[in-house]
């Protein structure tokens, strides 16, 4: 069993950390779509944050964060 404070985070997770220039999500939500639903990818001006991340083309919005869904 892995303690949850140790536990690794994903890659959504850190790029949720950063409120979006596009969307305007808050820190710790993910993108939206003009349409208010939850967006496929995240926007590329919140995960460029990241450096790990920020020669990326696309980072998608995990399964559990429930993309198109409002």
């Amino acid at each position: 069993m892995t303690d949850p404070q140790t536990a690794p985070t994903s890659e959504a997770d850190d790029v949720e950390r950063y409120p979006c220039p596009r969307c305007h999500a808050l820190p710790g939500a993910p993108c939206r779509s003009r349409s208010g639903a939850v967006a496929g990818t995240h926007h590329t001006g919140r995960f460029t944050k990241v450096p790990r991340l920020a020669k990326l083309l696309r980072v998608p919005t995990p399964a559990d964060r429930g993309p198109g869904q409002p």
